[in-house]
């Protein structure tokens, strides 16, 4: 779908940074997405919840609320059957689906399914991440469609240390409001958490109306809830900065999705003497930590992950999760033509050991053999002008077989860093 990108550009930005007071301040940015613009990304929207529909599953926070409570998975199956159909609005899906209930989804990591609709949110993000940084733990956007008269999480606060940017795409306006958190929990006490009792706090709130091509900011740490009349969809970026506490926890929880291998089977008690730890070895075996990774001092050891963790973010615009790896990739001809997906960069690092080679393509980690011509290969790659398959093979060792770069280029494209343009 061709669409008409107006250019989040970096005086934009600027001006956003000053109305925000420098990403502190809540506020609305009005009439800054065009409505061809807003159309395209309701479709894409569409796309994604019909292939979680194909999928059947309810993962990826995928949830749906009739008339205020949250379906079991089981419940869900019903509306697996009636995915939107191919040029079908969010209107006439909505009617199909839901008829005349409330209703309301919500999707975790929007930015793994819908390559179109990520790459338009990272082009529009761009200019703002060179100018405040990647943030810590890197944006995940959440897509919300619905007809609530209110969020049915309630008047709630979110994980802490996630500020939003929310593009509002429409049809329906939609209303946020917002509580001094001091003022708020005197207000509520215990009832702080998922207060459903909106009527009574309403008085208190700052009021947000928006409308569809509008953009809302909320800082972290923010009480709030949305109401609206009428049916409307959002993307919601999240930029996660969050304690250090809260980040050490996730580096080590990073350790374990890295190295830790799954395995089945319960533990039998441990009749070794009390200073005898071998009871721990086949419990520590299954951590395959990579041998130069192996002998770190734990803080070490961290700080290779957290060097891996920047190095997957900035190679994605960002992004904390990767899209789905292609399940087929393009054969190829020497003609045929490589284009590098923008806004992403192809990054790569030496291996601690030096004897590999890192590549980082849209988050995902690709370790190689250390070949010097390999960076060769990628530097004309992340040029962004189109290459052929040739030309990027001549960047090769002359002696490699040419099924070498082939094989490089398909690898890339599989983890969806680069496009192929067939030629003949």
């Amino acid at each position: 779908m061709s669409t008409e990108t107006r250019k989040f550009d970096a005086g934009w930005w600027n001006n956003f940074l000053d109305t925000t007071e420098n990403l502190t301040k809540t506020s609305v940015i009005k009439d800054c997405i065009s409505r061809e613009e807003t159309a395209a990304m309701q479709q894409y929207m569409l796309e994604i919840i019909a292939e979680l529909a194909r999928l059947r599953t309810n993962s990826f926070g995928y949830r749906i609320y009739i008339e205020g409570r949250e379906l079991s998975h089981a419940e869900m199956l019903q509306f697996f059957d009636v995915p939107p159909k191919e040029n079908e609005d969010i209107a006439q899906w909505a009617e199909r689906a839901f008829g005349d209930k409330k209703f309301g989804l919500i999707i975790n990591q929007g930015e793994r399914f819908n390559q179109q609709l990520s790459k338009l949110i990272a082009d529009k993000l761009k200019p703002l991440i060179e100018k405040t940084g990647v943030p810590t733990e890197g944006i995940i956007f959440t897509l919300f469609v619905g007809n609530y008269d209110s969020t049915p999480l309630g008047i709630h606060l979110d994980m802490p240390g996630k500020s939003v940017i929310h593009f509002h795409l429409g049809p329906g306006d939609k209303t946020m409001y917002t509580w001094n958190n001091d003022e708020y929990l005197k207000l509520v006490g215990e009832a702080r958490h998922n207060n459903k009792d909106l009527d009574k706090y309403l008085p208190y709130a700052n009021k947000f109306p928006f409308e569809e091509g509008d953009l809302y900011f909320m800082p972290e740490d923010t009480y709030h809830i949305g109401t609206q009349k009428g049916l409307s969809m959002a993307i919601a970026c999240w930029m996660y900065n969050r304690s250090n506490f809260d980040f050490a926890t996730r580096l080590q929880d990073l350790v374990a999705e890295s190295y830790l291998r799954k395995k089945s089977g319960n533990l039998k008690p441990d009749n070794n003497p009390l200073d005898n730890p071998a009871g721990l070895d086949k419990t520590l075996d299954l951590f395959e930590i990579p041998s130069d990774l192996e002998q770190l001092p734990f803080k070490d050891l961290l700080k290779e992950i957290y060097t891996d963790l920047r190095y997957s973010l900035h190679s994605n615009a960002g992004y904390r999760t990767s899209p789905f790896a292609r399940e087929k990739t393009t054969p190829l001809t020497p003609d045929d033509v490589v284009e590098l997906e923008q806004p992403y960069k192809i990054l790569y690092k030496n291996a601690l050991n030096g004897e590999k080679l890192h590549l980082f393509v849209r988050g995902a980690k690709i370790e190689l053999n250390k070949e010097e011509c390999i960076k060769g290969f990628i530097d004309e790659i992340n040029k962004g002008i189109p290459v052929t398959v040739r030309e990027l093979c001549a960047k090769l060792d002359p002696e490699w077989d040419t099924e070498i770069g082939d094989h490089l280029v398909s690898l890339i494209e599989k983890h969806n860093g680069v496009r192929i343009i067939k030629k003949g």
